[in-house]
């Protein structure tokens, strides 16, 4: 499940058509959609279209872990055999990739920051600029913040 905020400046709309034409593109072909994906998943040392890396090995080893850890194939089996016992009632099942980058073009929009206060007490205070639209991005700091190994002696 995605937790990122629907208020993608026409980019959900971009994505459904854009599956949309992958489905139709499938079905053309005789083959399944999933398939489909992958041949249009980013390759090691691609860049996007803004320069950035495309991390084409990650993109395949997180695809296969959602596959894998779905039970996709499985899941895929059953909603099939349910669509052929029933003429009226039908469930779907779909899987899709994506991929958002910050793109921003100039290189130093494409970073963050924040405030971080140590008391003496021990406690943490932090501030970032980030806009938390549901994403959970303040879960996100926190936990960037606690990790063992995160502050490293200069």
């Amino acid at each position: 499940m995605s937790n990122t905020a629907f208020r993608g400046f026409g980019g959900v709309q971009g994505t459904f058509i854009a599956e949309a034409i992958l489905e139709n593109v499938a079905d053309f072909l005789n083959t399944e959609p999933y398939k489909v994906r992958e041949l249009n998943f980013f390759h090691k040392d691609d860049l996007a279209h803004f320069g950035m890396n495309a991390g084409g090995d990650s993109v395949r080893r997180c695809w296969q872990m959602c596959l894998d850890r779905s039970d996709y194939f499985h899941r895929r089996t059953l909603v099939e055999e349910y669509n052929r016992a029933n003429r009226w009632k039908k469930k779907g099942l779909a899987i899709t990739p994506a991929r958002f980058g910050i793109s921003f073009l100039q290189s130093y929009m494409n970073q963050g920051g924040a405030l971080v206060h140590i008391y003496r007490d021990g406690s943490v205070l932090i501030s970032h600029g980030g806009s938390e639209m549901g994403q959970g991005l303040h879960t996100k700091v926190i936990q960037v913040m606690s990790m063992k190994d995160f502050y490293q002696p200069y």
